[in-house]
């Protein structure tokens, strides 16, 4: 007769898709549209897509204080406010900071 093997068989949970990770265009098209766009003191992903678009001129990033008011970050200070939410903002190329692109990227 045959006998049984027993054997170890772990379930592993499926992964969930991560909600808060985007691609960096992605997240620029949200902010452009909206103009800006707050970001959870725990949101590792974007606050670091968003830190590399920073250099590159494409945002501004500002961080929230326990008070509320914003505090604009430069390039080299984001490190050190990973631990505060964040208000992603579309640059001022023309007029003010913020403002959202309501026509869209394409014009007609």
């Amino acid at each position: 007769m045959f006998e049984q093997e027993t054997t170890n068989v772990v379930a592993f949970k499926p992964r969930k898709p991560a909600a808060a990770q985007h691609h960096p265009k992605t997240l620029i098209e949200r902010i452009y549209a909206a103009g800006s766009l707050a970001v959870r003191a725990d949101d590792a992903a974007t606050k670091m897509a968003a830190t590399m678009l920073q250099r590159l001129g494409f945002l501004v990033i500002e961080a929230i204080s326990a008070d509320g008011a914003p505090h604009r970050l430069e390039p080299g200070e984001t490190r050190q406010a990973m631990d505060r939410p964040w208000r992603l903002s579309k640059p001022a190329f023309s007029g003010e900071q913020g403002q959202p692109d309501g026509e869209g990227a394409f014009r007609s």
